[in-house]
C-alpha cells in the first residue's frame, strides 16, 4: 500500500530596514564688531622760561656808574682825603714861610712855593677798556623746563560674539516585512482517508 506524501513548501519571513541619515548642519555667524576711532591725542606742554641773572656793578664801578649812595660815600672820603692832603700841604709852606733866616728873608722861599702851585696838571694818558675785564660782568643762569604730557586717543572696539548654529537632525531607521512568511501543504499518492 503506498502512503500518501505530504509535501511542505515554506517561505521565509524576510524583514527590511530603512535608514534616513540627513547631514549635520553647523553655522557659524561671524562675530558682531562695534569700533569707535577718536582721530584727536591730547598733548599738554608746558614751559617754565629760563632765568639769567646779570650784574653789572663792577663794570658800572669802572665806568663811574654808581648808585647814588654808594657815590656820595666816595665823594665824602675823597673830599676828606683832598682837604687832609690841602692842610697838610698849607702846614709845609707855612713852616717854609716861617724859617725867614734860612731862606734869605722870605723871598726865595715865596719865590719856591709860588713856582710849586703854578705848575700846569700833568696828565698821563693811557688806553683802557670799560670795564677793564669781561669778568667783572657776572652772570648766573637758571636753565627752563619744557614737559610733554600726551594722551593717547586709543580706539574703542566692542565685539559680540555669536555662538554656532548647529542643527543635527534625528536618524531613523524604519522596520518593514519585506516578504511575508507562507507555509503550503501538497498532499500527493492515494487517496486519504479522512474518517475518523
Amino acid at each position: 500500500m503506498n502512503m500518501p506524501i505530504v509535501e511542505i513548501t515554506t517561505t521565509k519571513a524576510e524583514l527590511g530596514m530603512k535608514t534616513s541619515r540627513p547631514p549635520l548642519e553647523i553655522r557659524q555667524p561671524p562675530a558682531d564688531i562695534e569700533i569707535n576711532q577718536h582721530f584727536n591725542d591730547t598733548v599738554e606742554i608746558s614751559t617754565k622760561a629760563a632765568k639769567v641773572n646779570i650784574d653789572q656793578s663792577e663794570a658800572f664801578a669802572d665806568a663811574d656808574l654808581i648808585p647814588p649812595l654808594q657815590q656820595g660815600d666816595q665823594f665824602a672820603a675823597k673830599a676828606k682825603r683832598t682837604a687832609m692832603e690841602y692842610v697838610a700841604k698849607k702846614a709845609q709852606e707855612g713852616e717854609q714861610l716861617k724859617a725867614v733866616e734860612k731862606n734869605g728873608g722870605g723871598g726865595k722861599a715865596i719865590a719856591a712855593i709860588a713856582k710849586e702851585n703854578g705848575k700846569l696838571i700833568e696828565k698821563q694818558v693811557e688806553l683802557g677798556f670799560t670795564p677793564e675785564s669781561a669778568f667783572k660782568v657776572k652772570f648766573d643762569a637758571e636753565p627752563g623746563d619744557i614737559s610733554f604730557q600726551v594722551e593717547r586717543a586709543e580706539a574703542d572696539i566692542n565685539v559680540q560674539k555669536n555662538d554656532p548654529e548647529i542643527n543635527i537632525p534625528r536618524w531613523e531607521i524604519q522596520h518593514y516585512l519585506k516578504q511575508k512568511p507562507s507555509i503550503e501543504f501538497h498532499v500527493s499518492g492515494e487517496q486519504i482517508n479522512r474518517r475518523l
